[in-house]
């Protein structure tokens, strides 16, 4: 078992109290903290306290077999498959969007690593450790033309009835708005950002995605974005609330804390909100307007251990009450206690884990124990 210093992700969108408070440093940081990463990913792999061996990537890399077990090698190459993060918005991530592994491997093979960077696709699972609030698939379209008709914003009304005609008409929708010319963008964004004022008053969802939205533009002013978001769902994701978010869905996480499981891919496509690329012809490709995020909670399998249910073959997130043993021998397996002081014992000796505490587990390490007291996650691979 190996001992993981997980990296600290400073970008501009993050909280300067929630990853600092999980870890007993002071607050507030001085820099936003976005995300705390605990895995193998080579943009930020985690440091471990393996003799030799700088971080988790280079110990993997010396013996993928030994490390991630013959099966998982088989099926997913010599690489972890997952990664694991604590995710901690201050405010809205950019809109983006996955493609499929198929979809990722096609462009590649004609453009490189200008669109994609891997072959891979990127499903994610979000927990809410706190309230989250997040923007995830996209509205029916008679939903979205009352919002249009409510707002009063004519070139969003033109854009929703010239869609009318289309065979898809949401996805016409989307493209109407990413067509926007960048020098009208600002105007649209202003007067549906103004029309929102006022519908943030009124009760009910579209009250609560209004007042959102003028809240997301204090930091995105101007920004075509705003307008998408106007096609998507609100959600705030409660404690121990889950969002599953397979390729294709549009998605936006808006601000809150909570634990994050993805493949190990950074394979995306942007809609708004974001100074990077907005590469629209791609995401009108692989955007799937009926694809929405799928909400759940952890359900319980035996006492004392709850799975968190995906659709992913490369992941599976478990919360697993101390006093038991961990689920999944054979398969290479993260262990991160949110909150708490845990001991791990396995036939190799014990490793102590306090807040923000995380652990690698090779998929020959065999039965761990786990004690103490706390709130503890795993993840593993499907398969174990």
């Amino acid at each position: 078992m190996d001992h993981l210093t997980p990296v600290v992700f400073t970008d501009s969108w993050g909280s300067h109290v929630a990853i600092a408070s999980l870890q007993g440093r002071g607050i507030p940081s001085p820099e936003p903290e976005s995300e705390l990463w605990m895995g193998a990913h080579e943009a930020g792999p985690s440091v471990t306290d393996r003799p030799g061996a700088p971080d988790l990537a280079a110990v993997v890399a010396a013996d993928p077999v030994g490390e991630l077990g013959e099966w998982c090698v088989e099926h997913f190459g010599a690489r972890l498959p997952y990664l694991l993060k604590v995710l901690a918005p201050g405010r809205a991530i950019s809109i983006q969007v996955h493609p499929t592994a198929e979809r990722a491997r096609a462009v590649r093979a004609v453009t490189g690593d200008t669109v994609y960077v891997d072959d891979e696709a990127k499903p994610e699972l979000l927990l809410a450790t706190a309230p989250f609030e997040v923007f995830v698939g996209m509205r029916p379209y008679n939903e979205v033309a009352e919002i249009a008709a409510a707002l009063g914003v004519g070139r969003l009304t033109a854009i929703v009835r010239r869609a009318a005609e289309a065979e898809d008409r949401l996805h016409a929708v989307l493209a109407g708005v990413l067509a926007t010319p960048p020098w009208e963008a600002a105007d649209f964004a202003r007067q549906v950002v103004a029309a929102c004022v006022r519908l943030g008053a009124s009760e009910g969802e579209l009250g609560a995605a209004s007042a959102a939205i003028v809240a997301v533009a204090e930091d995105h002013p101007d920004d075509i974005g705003l307008v998408v978001l106007l096609l998507m769902h609100h959600r705030v994701l409660h404690p121990g609330e889950f969002i599953d978010v397979a390729a294709g869905v549009l998605h936006s996480y808006v601000r809150g804390l909570g634990i994050e499981v993805l493949a190990n891919s950074d394979n995306v496509v942007r809609a708004g909100l974001t100074s990077k690329e907005v590469n629209v012809p791609e995401l009108l490709r692989v955007v799937d307007p009926l694809a929405d995020g799928i909400p759940g909670r952890g359900r319980s399998v035996e006492p004392g251990l709850e799975v968190f249910d995906t659709a992913s073959d490369r992941f599976r997130l478990h919360r697993v009450t101390p006093r038991r043993p961990l689920p999944a021998d054979g398969s290479p397996r993260i262990v991160f206690c949110l909150r708490g002081r845990v001991t791990l014992s396995s036939r190799s000796g014990t490793l102590e884990l306090g807040d923000a505490g995380s652990a690698f587990v090779p998929a020959g390490e065999g039965q761990v124990l786990l004690d103490g007291a706390g709130e503890v996650y795993l993840v593993s691979v499907p398969h174990f």
